[in-house]
């Protein structure tokens, strides 16, 4: 059925159109409605705000504080804030005892749904089918159900982020077998235990820990069905995320700058090893687990828990009997083995993908030499159209590691709100960090979006 042309007035030309609503468009939505910016619209596909619930698994919180919220951190009086959520909800006292800095995951995205509920420029279960330049404006065509409605604004912003990444041979099988095999973003709403005799669990970083901490779990269950749970990694080991004051510092405006203005050849030798920073396990996770163990091995009692780490997945095949052979190879031995299996659930991270709506918009927007995004200091993409086009969460290879951190967030979107209105909306501090990265004097962000000069473009780094 064709679907039916809803259409707002064709003369009605938005200040911003926002695609995608997770955490970092909902903060640019948030801050613009502070500031009085009611020309906005931002589409999203889901039917309502949703924060990777198949990892919202009892107990687990967020690995960042509550201030780094969708607008403390610039604008901490806002109505949008964490804390008057908090008194919004009777909470405040409650908060107080709690004395954690760490909310729970599930309260972080009550949070963002209470905002949401109070931005009238948010259009859920729209999804962007194209987008094209017209008239010297970006018009945007989004579908919601049989009813097609069409946009028109003189800059975009761009916040669909990352989508769980799966190594090509699980890619198939979890298509065929989806509760079999899958990654740990569909754990909650997906796994189910029964018939499960042996589980094997892949990855190092908290998501794979968390579904790792929650299985251990499920052993302890009486009620359950005995199995084997198998934990393997292609790390070095099973190592705790970086989370000294210091080594925060890499999660400020001021990192974001210097990592910029580095060579891209530079960048892409320079991310593979932070992982440590980002893709970690929190000591808390790693304790419970350990200590764990510990307790369930008193007196010599056998543990149905296995962990490896240095094993890399190769393949993965059915068995006869309808179970996954799951082949491996010791990275340091070489030594190649296998394990049967029945269930397979990959902590193998996310990946931004450029989505097919862009495809409308050609030889616009300029691409490097690995077809990703050129993006500039002030979160732009470079293209040759109208107005600007602007990046949340999608710019790893030019900003660095902070792309993804919550912390950072706000930060981000203010910048973004500031270019939107041509005008200081919000002040952002010209440095944070104590410690000074890089050769220059003074690499501090700039505050207003800007592009760094050229010297700063080129630096290079001792490796």
């Amino acid at each position: 059925m064709k679907p039916t042309v809803c259409t707002p007035a064709a003369d009605e030309i938005l200040d911003v159109v926002g695609i995608g609503i997770g955490p970092f468009n909902l903060s640019l939505a948030a801050l613009l409605a502070e500031a009085g910016y009611d020309r906005t619209v931002f589409l999203e596909r889901k039917p309502r705000f949703s924060w990777h619930p198949g990892m919202l698994l009892e107990g687990t919180t967020l690995q960042v504080p509550f201030l780094a919220d969708l607008v403390s951190l610039v604008a901490p009086t806002s109505r949008f804030s964490f804390l008057n959520y908090l008194q919004a909800h009777d909470r405040l006292y409650k908060f107080l005892f709690f004395e954690n800095f760490h909310i729970p995951r599930r309260e972080y995205e009550h949070y963002c749904q209470w905002v949401s509920d109070q931005l009238p420029s948010l259009r859920f279960g729209s999804e962007v089918m194209r987008v094209d330049v017209v008239d010297g404006c970006y018009r945007v065509t989004a579908r919601a159900g049989n009813c097609e409605s069409i946009y028109y604004a003189r800059n975009l912003v761009l916040g669909t982020g990352t989508q769980p990444w799966l190594p090509a041979c699980l890619h198939t099988l979890a298509q065929r077998l989806p509760q079999r095999v899958m990654h740990t973003a569909d754990y909650a709403q997906r796994f189910d235990l029964a018939g499960k005799h042996r589980v094997l669990v892949l990855g190092s970083g908290q998501s794979a820990a968390e579904v790792v901490q929650a299985l251990l779990a499920r052993q302890g269950d009486d009620e359950a069905a005995p199995f084997e749970l198998n934990w393997f990694t292609r790390s070095p080991g099973f190592l705790a995320m970086e989370y000294s004051k210091l080594g925060l510092e890499h999660f400020t405006p001021d990192y974001t700058a210097y990592f910029h203005g580095l060579t891209q050849n530079v960048k892409d030798r320079v991310v593979p090893k932070q992982g440590l920073f980002y893709k970690g396990i929190s000591f808390k996770t790693i304790s419970a687990i350990y200590d764990c163990l510990y307790h369930r091995s008193v007196g010599g009692a056998p543990l149905p828990v296995q962990l490896r780490a240095l094993c890399e997945l190769r393949d993965v095949e059915l068995t006869a009997n309808g179970r996954l052979d799951a082949q491996f190879v010791h990275l340091q031995t070489g030594q190649t083995f296998s394990i049967v299996v029945d269930a397979i659930i990959s902590g193998s991270g996310y990946r931004y993908t450029l989505p097919s709506f862009l495809d409308g918009l050609g030889d616009c927007v300029e691409y490097d030499d690995m077809k990703r995004l050129k993006i500039d200091a002030g979160y732009r993409v470079e293209h040759r159209g109208p107005g600007q086009i602007f990046m949340q969460n999608g710019e790893l290879h030019t900003h660095g590691i902070g792309a993804p951190d919550l912390g950072l967030g706000a930060w981000r979107a203010a910048s973004i709100a500031n270019q939107i209105a041509g005008r200081e909306l919000y002040r952002l501090s010209s440095r944070v960090a104590f410690q000074t990265f890089g050769a220059e004097a003074d690499n501090a962000p700039s505050t207003a979006g800007t592009t760094p000069s050229p010297s700063h473009q080129t630096i290079e780094t001792i490796e």
